[in-house]
C-alpha cells in the first residue's frame, strides 16, 4: 500500500512575510529550498482534491450527474445545468498543484543532482496530468505563464489556446518517455505517492497519458489523433492493473483533512439519501446482469426495486421515496466509511479500451479490437478489488459476463465507450471528456434542460467569476478567443 504524508509547513513556505528582512529570515545551516519529494507528496495528493466541498459540487453534483451516474435527490433542481460552483475546481488547483508545480519543476531545472532528469521528467508528466485535467474541464487555460506570479513576478497569466497547451503536452510527454526510457533511479521514494518513484512506471505512465490525449483529438485532428496514439502505444502504455495511477489515501482519524479520500466525504458527508446511483447507470448494469452491481451499489430499507429513473421529478412529496434508490457502496453506502478508498487518475481498462478504438479505427497496436475489448471490462471489473475484499469479483462471474454479453463487432466504438463510462465511476470529469468526444453513451438530457440549455447536456464548466475581476483582460481576451464562457461553449478537441 502506498503510504501518504503531507508536510503542511510546504502550504506555509509561499506566504511567509519578506518585508526587507530576507537576510536576517536565511538560516545559513539550512537549505532554502524543500526536499522534492515533500513538494511532488503535496501535489499529488492535491490533484485529487483537497476540499471535498469543491469535489462535491465540481465532480459529484455537476460532472457525474450530467453523466447520468448518480442522482443527487437534494440538488437536481438547484445545481443541475447551471454554473454554480463551477469555479471551485479551477480555483483550488492553481492555487496549489499549478503554483507548486512550477516551483518544483524551476528547481530541477537548476538542479545538478544525480537523480535530477528523472525526478524532473517525473514532474513533467505530473504536471500534464494537472494541466490536461484543467483544459479539458474549461478549454482554453493559463498554461504557459501559469504558475510563475512567484518565479517571474506574471501576476495576470494569458489564457493559452487549448490547442497550443495539447501541442506542447503532448511534446512535454514525449520527451519526458525518452529520459523515463534510459533507466534512471528518482530520489522521490515514498514520496512519489503514485508509484514510489518508478521510473518505469512513470514511462508507462507518460505513454498512456499521451494515448488518451490523443484520443480527445480524434473529431478535431484524426489524423494527429492517430500520429500520437501510435506513438503511445509503441512506447509502452499500462500493461495490467499493476500499472494504475492513483493516490492510496489514508484511514485518517482526522476525516477533514486532505488526506482522506474526497469521494469518501462527498458520498458520507450528506444524508445517505442525498447521493444515489441514477436509473440510468443502474438500468445499464441491471440490464446486462452486471456483477459491479453488487460492488458499486447498496440498498437501503429492504428495497429492491430500483424504480425511480434519472431525472425524475423531486419535490417535498418524493424526496422520502428516494430509499428505493441504491446507495454507492464502496464509499460508506454500506454503512462503512472508507476513507482510505483510492482515487483513480488512470486505469489500466481505460488503457484497454482506447486501444480496442485505435484498433477499430486506425488498425493500429498489437491485438484485435476484440481482444482490447474483453481485457478492458476484465481490467474494469478487477481493479475494484483495489477498494479492499468487497470490491472483489469472482473470475467465473466476470468470464460469466463476457459470455452473455458478447462483443459485438458492428457496435464496436458504442461498446468500448458504455463500458468506458462504467469503468470511470467516480472520476466525474474524465467520463464527461470521454462522454463529448465520443458521443457515448447516449444520453437523454433532463426535462430541466430545456429551459436552461437548450435541451442539451453541458459541454464545458465556465470560468470563476474572481477571474473576470483579477485578470479581466486576459479572461476577456479568452472568451472571445474561444468563442464564449457558458455551459454549451464547445473548446477546440470539442469540436461540432
Amino acid at each position: 500500500m502506498k503510504n501518504l504524508y503531507i508536510i503542511l509547513v510546504f502550504v506555509l513556505m509561499f506566504g511567509s512575510c519578506d518585508d526587507g528582512f530576507e537576510d536576517l529570515n536565511v538560516n545559513p545551516t539550512k537549505s532554502s529550498q524543500l526536499d522534492p519529494s515533500i513538494k511532488l507528496s503535496y501535489i499529488q495528493l492535491y490533484t485529487g482534491g483537497s476540499n471535498y466541498v469543491a469535489f462535491l459540487f465540481w465532480n459529484v453534483i455537476h460532472l457525474m450527474e450530467n453523466m447520468q451516474q448518480i442522482n443527487n435527490t437534494s440538488y437536481t433542481n438547484s445545481f443541475l445545468y447551471k454554473t454554480g460552483h463551477h469555479y471551485r475546481f479551477f480555483e483550488e488547483q492553481f492555487k496549489t498543484t499549478v503554483k507548486n508545480i512550477a516551483d518544483l519543476e524551476a528547481q530541477l531545472e537548476l538542479s545538478d543532482a544525480p537523480t535530477a532528469s528523472v525526478d524532473l521528467a517525473i514532474v513533467k508528466v505530473q504536471k500534464v496530468l494537472i494541466f490536461s485535467r484543467l483544459t479539458d474541464a474549461y478549454g482554453d487555460i493559463p498554461y504557459s505563464e501559469a504558475g510563475k506570479g512567484l518565479l517571474e513576478g506574471i501576476r495576470f497569466p494569458k489564457y493559452d489556446k487549448q490547442s497550443d497547451i495539447y501541442a506542447d503536452m503532448l511534446l512535454q510527454l514525449e520527451a519526458a518517455t525518452t529520459v523515463l526510457s534510459l533507466g534512471g533511479q528518482s530520489s522521490y521514494g515514498n514520496g512519489d505517492l503514485l508509484y514510489g518513484g518508478d521510473a518505469s512506471k512513470w514511462k508507462k505512465f507518460a505513454n498512456s497519458l499521451m494515448l488518451r490525449l490523443a484520443m480527445r483529438m480524434v473529431k478535431v485532428d484524426p489524423n494527429a489523433a492517430k500520429t500520437w496514439a501510435s506513438k503511445a502505444i509503441n512506447g509502452g502504455v499500462m500493461e495490467s492493473n499493476m500499472d494504475i495511477a492513483y493516490t492510496q489515501y489514508e484511514d485518517a482519524a482526522d476525516s477533514s483533512g486532505p488526506n482522506v479520500n474526497p469521494l469518501t466525504k462527498c458520498f458520507t458527508s450528506r444524508v445517505q439519501n442525498q447521493i444515489k446511483i441514477s436509473g440510468t447507470f443502474m438500468d445499464f448494469m441491471k440490464g446486462n446482469n452486471d456483477p459491479r452491481v453488487s460492488v458499486l451499489c447498496s440498498t437501503v430499507d429492504g428495497k429492491t426495486a430500483f424504480d425511480l429513473q434519472f431525472g425524475q421529478a423531486i419535490n417535498d412529496n418524493t424526496k422520502s421515496a428516494a430509499n428505493s434508490k441504491p446507495n454507492i457502496n464502496i464509499f460508506g453506502g454500506s454503512g462503512i466509511i472508507v476513507y482510505d478508498a483510492p482515487f483513480f487518475f488512470q486505469t489500466y481498462a481505460e488503457v484497454e479500451f482506447m486501444m480496442a478504438e485505435a484498433s477499430e479505427r486506425w488498425g493500429i497496436g498489437t491485438g484485435d479490437v476484440e481482444s482490447h475489448y474483453n481485457a478492458g471490462v476484465r481490467a474494469a471489473m478487477e481493479y475494484l478489488e483495489l477498494y479492499g475484499a468487497g470490491g472483489i469479483i469472482a473470475t467465473a462471474d466476470i468470464d460469466t459476463y463476457l459470455t452473455e454479453n458478447p462483443f459485438i463487432a458492428s457496435q464496436a466504438l458504442k461498446m468500448i465507450n458504455e463500458q468506458y463510462w462504467v469503468a470511470t465511476f467516480g472520476n466525474g470529469l474524465e467520463t464527461f471528456s470521454n462522454w463529448k468526444r465520443s458521443g457515448y453513451p447516449a444520453l437523454v438530457p433532463l426535462d430541466i434542460a430545456t429551459t436552461l440549455t437548450n435541451g442539451k447536456i453541458p459541454r464545458r464548466l465556465v470560468y470563476p467569476a474572481s477571474e473576470s475581476l483579477n485578470n479581466p483582460d486576459n479572461y476577456n481576451a479568452a472568451v472571445i478567443q474561444q468563442g464564449g464562457d457558458d455551459l454549451l461553449t464547445r473548446m477546440w478537441w470539442d469540436a461540432n
